[in-house]
């Protein structure tokens, strides 16, 4: 089940934050785990007021995805439950709620650009990260109408 929230405490803010971060080292080795560490007060701080999708099973939180407007700042599967179709189920849950979406993913994050991409994505440009020294490719995506042209 995915459920929509705004403003999480507690354990749940806890568990949230905790897939975050090792998502993140696991995700990103390429970068020190020290900038995943330093940023994690800040970042935890930031998942208790944001707009959030959240999957769970039962009473446990398996994922979520963050979203600002139509940006999507994330979006995390706690390991115990990859390869599940969670990610998908997020981010088609997100793609009902907007009309266009757009993201930010690392060049050296192969397995979530190619998941980017077999979900509707396209690359729209590439960049560095000033925070990592890492070339991030921006990718969008838009709801097609029913002519199959995109609104």
């Amino acid at each position: 089940m995915v459920i929509h929230r705004t403003g999480m405490t507690g354990k749940e803010l806890d568990k949230i934050a905790e897939i975050w971060l090792t998502a993140n080292l696991e995700a990103h080795s390429f970068i020190n785990k020290d900038y995943w560490l330093s940023n994690y007060v800040a970042v935890k701080k930031q998942l208790g007021e944001a707009e959030l999708f959240i999957a769970t099973q039962g009473q446990t939180i398996t994922g979520f995805l963050g979203i600002s407007g139509t940006y999507i700042a994330g979006l995390f599967v706690d390991k115990r439950f990859g390869s599940r179709g969670i990610g998908r189920q997020l981010l088609d849950t997100a793609k009902r709620s907007r009309s266009k979406l757009s993201l930010s993913v690392y060049e050296k994050n192969k397995a979530a650009f190619h998941f980017y991409i077999h979900q509707g994505f396209i690359k729209t440009s590439t960049e560095i990260d000033g925070a990592t020294g890492e070339t991030v490719f921006n990718m969008e995506w838009q709801k097609a109408n029913h002519r199959g042209r995109f609104k």
